[in-house]
């Protein structure tokens, strides 16, 4: 298998979108290492040493921020579609298409809700459980992390 320049581009627009720090592989003769912190030592080699921090001003302490909810999933008794890979989340099959799901759809758990695109390999996300689609919590073509909640269903009784 060889690596493009469009594949590499891809793999890099995937780390920087991520919670990745740093990423490194090899496919056949080529090796590829990334980092958002700069430059990683090479194997064998020592870490340069770091500058020691400067210490900040002490400020007062601010109030903590109102701590994040996850969707209201588990208060309404909804059940969350999460993305099973990371990648480019899309609604419809091509741009322009009519969407897989809308609100207020029936699906059963064979049911196509979305599709991952990483590097050019398109990967349906099924419902896996039957209901009605109340929201979708990602905009098309936005990037999902692995397990990101992506569809809200409420469950058949």
């Amino acid at each position: 298998m060889k690596l493009s320049h469009e594949d590499i581009r891809e793999i890099l627009s995937i780390v920087e979108a991520s919670s990745f720090d740093s990423i490194e592989f090899q496919v056949g003769d080529i090796k590829l290492a990334a980092s958002k912190s700069g430059p990683q030592p090479r194997s064998g080699a020592a870490p340069a040493a770091r500058p020691a921090p400067v210490p900040e001003p002490t400020k007062a302490a601010a109030p903590d921020p109102a701590p994040k909810t996850a969707p209201a999933a588990d208060e309404e008794g909804l059940i969350e579609v999460t993305a099973p890979i990371l990648g480019t989340f899309y609604i419809a099959p091509e741009p322009g298409a009519v969407p897989f799901v809308t609100e207020g759809d029936k699906v059963d758990e064979i049911t196509t809700v979305g599709i991952i695109e990483v590097m050019k390999v398109f990967n349906d996300i099924k419902a896996e459980r039957a209901g009605t689609v109340v929201r979708c919590l990602v905009e098309d073509g936005a990037f999902v992390e692995f397990g990101q909640p992506i569809l809200l269903i409420r469950p058949e009784a």
